[in-house]
């Protein structure tokens, strides 16, 4: 079984610190900066390992039907996740995947998914305005997002369901007012 030792090691290897602050993304900065597109199969397998096992305790008795891929990743971290929760937890059944695209959702998939229960992967959530923005949208067409699953969870607190991460990573400054 993973454990959180083994976490802090593969992200220990992957992190870069600096004196000044660096941007991330467009909107806020920080003094570290987690370089995900190097980390190895196995260090993917042991992290979306890690990130079913809390899904599966964080929801209980709640079962996703449903993860939806947000766009901008590096990583193959979603269909990993995917697949091992599908192996360990869901009896061996193949729970979908799908790449979530706002015209996907706009042309059949909201409604081909209405209803189902679902999770929000992304490799690196930071202040959380594009996942909530994908939320909001996948829940005007009827599709209830359980929780947000991630790699590494930057976001300034709470949001509207658990965000269950491999990784807490320190925090970022925001550059410009959200909204």
């Amino acid at each position: 079984m993973v454990d959180f030792d083994d976490i802090s090691e593969i992200f220990e290897r992957v992190t870069d610190r600096f004196e000044d602050p660096v941007p991330i993304g467009g909107r806020c900065e920080s003094r570290t900066y987690y370089r995900v597109q190097d980390l190895t199969d196995s260090d993917l397998d042991i992290c979306a390992e890690y990130v079913a096992r809390r899904i599966k305790n964080v929801l209980a008795p709640q079962l996703p039907q449903l993860f939806l891929k947000l766009p901008g990743g590096y990583s193959f971290f979603a269909e990993r996740l995917c697949a091992i929760y599908s192996e360990l937890y869901a009896g061996g059944r193949e729970i979908p995947l799908e790449q979530y695209l706002e015209s996907k959702i706009s042309n059949g998939h909201g409604e081909k998914y209405r209803g189902h229960n679902a999770i929000m992967v992304t490799d690196v959530i930071t202040t959380a305005r594009s996942s909530l923005e994908a939320h909001t949208r996948a829940t005007l067409k009827g599709i209830k997002v359980l929780a947000w699953a991630t790699l590494i969870d930057r976001t300034f607190g709470p949001g509207p369901v658990p965000v269950v991460s491999a990784f807490t990573g320190a925090s970022v400054r925001l550059l410009t007012q959200i909204g």
